[in-house]
């Protein structure tokens, strides 16, 4: 058995100021204060010497980093975002691939997840195919004909089985065939409000398969008003307004993706176990600039693409942390409970990571009280 003291735990409800971790076999076994945890004499001890213990973080939405996607490079991806504290992470494929290529990459990133460092990549993102057009490159977007069931079933049943998110545009024509084969192949699918201009009723409709988030909330799509000078009511306003929706939030350095004070209504509207920080991390094919002349800001961690719109981000979920707490009052467990708890939640696995509670795995990361991360444990193992 292993300890970890000298340490302040994070939790969903506050910070153990004095606590203590113990942990074996790749799982937690206890965690509270000191003096309330029983350390055997022949466990080996580890001194964080005042720094924070959390659970590592869950990035479920994220593209790739540096130069790769993870279907390109999946063991570089997973070293880079492990050493920013990410132990459980869904890589991401967008649109701008075709069936084809998306069933290609599914199969790179399962060859690669059941061992070593790849164990942190616990199932897809599925960013398409079925939203629209808007959104980054939109000269390559690939699946944007007829909804048919001959297109979707072979990508579903190859990939189908890793999917935990689908993210969908509710106003494409025939979407709920698509839908309702997803959850017959796989149960446990979530369905995500993707790049899309639906409205309200839209989203309603399709309620019922498992909608349960909205990828990067306030930059997706606008519904349209229905008259000159008024405002309608779309995906943005359906996840403010359903207890059940979760909403990703991108915290970049500048409050470029989403603007500070939107981030301290959103939270306000949501509540804290609604919100889930995520990097939408893409990787730099080539130095895209922002379209300055069609309004696009520049962020010193923004991503762009070959027409200077915004394309994610190359953020790691400790940046998002620390920008969460710049831009708001909100504090390091909130911060933390965003980026850990919440996303397990969303996913069904906070009965394995996601919290420090005994039974969990013991995927955990010390950090100082600005989320530098400082160690890493995947399954018990020091891997930073």
């Amino acid at each position: 058995m292993k300890a970890i003291l000298n340490t302040k735990l994070v939790t969903p409800e506050g910070i153990i100021w004095d606590g203590a971790l113990t942990f074996e076999n790749g799982r937690i076994v206890s965690a509270g204060w000191r003096n309330q945890i029983v350390i055997p004499k022949d466990a080996e001890v580890i001194d964080a010497q005042g720094k924070y213990t959390a659970p590592g973080f869950i990035d479920i939405h994220c593209h790739g980093a540096g130069q790769d996607y993870f279907h390109e490079a999946p063991l570089r991806c997973c070293q880079h975002f492990i050493a920013h504290g990410v132990t459980t992470v869904l890589p991401t494929l967008y649109h701008n691939l075709s069936m084809k290529e998306m069933m290609d990459a599914a199969a790179t990133i399962r060859a690669y997840r059941k061992h070593g460092l790849g164990r942190i990549m616990d199932g897809l993102y599925m960013e398409g195919p079925y939203m629209n057009g808007i959104g980054s490159f939109q000269s390559n977007i690939q699946t944007q004909k007829t909804i048919c069931l001959e297109d979707f079933q072979p990508l579903v049943d190859a990939v189908g089985d890793m999917v935990r998110i689908w993210a969908i545009d509710p106003a494409r024509e025939n979407l709920e065939a698509f839908m309702a084969y997803a959850k017959h192949v796989n149960p446990d699918t979530r369905f995500a409000l993707g790049h899309s201009n639906a409205t309200f009723a839209q989203c309603k409709r399709i309620e019922r398969y498992g909608v349960r988030v909205q990828t990067h909330h306030g930059d997706s799509g606008k519904a349209k008003g229905l008259a000159q000078g008024t405002i309608g009511a779309g995906c943005d306003e359906y996840t403010l307004y359903n207890h059940d929706m979760y909403a990703e939030l991108i915290c970049d350095e500048v409050g470029i993706h989403v603007d500070p004070d939107m981030i301290k209504l959103v939270v306000r509207i949501k509540g804290e176990d609604k919100i889930i920080l995520i990097s939408d991390s893409m990787c730099e094919k080539k130095a895209y600039r922002n379209n300055a002349a069609a309004g696009i800001a520049y962020g010193p961690d923004l991503n762009y693409d070959d027409a200077g719109f915004l394309a994610g981000s190359h953020l790691t979920l400790d940046n998002a942390c620390r920008n969460l707490m710049k831009h708001t009052a909100y504090g390091l467990c909130h911060a933390i409970r965003f980026a850990t708890y919440n996303p397990a939640r969303l996913l069904g696995i906070d009965d394995k990571v996601g919290s420090l509670m005994p039974g969990r795995y013991a995927n955990m990361i010390l950090i100082s009280d600005d989320v530098r991360v400082e160690q890493v444990f995947l399954y018990g193992e020091a891997i930073l």
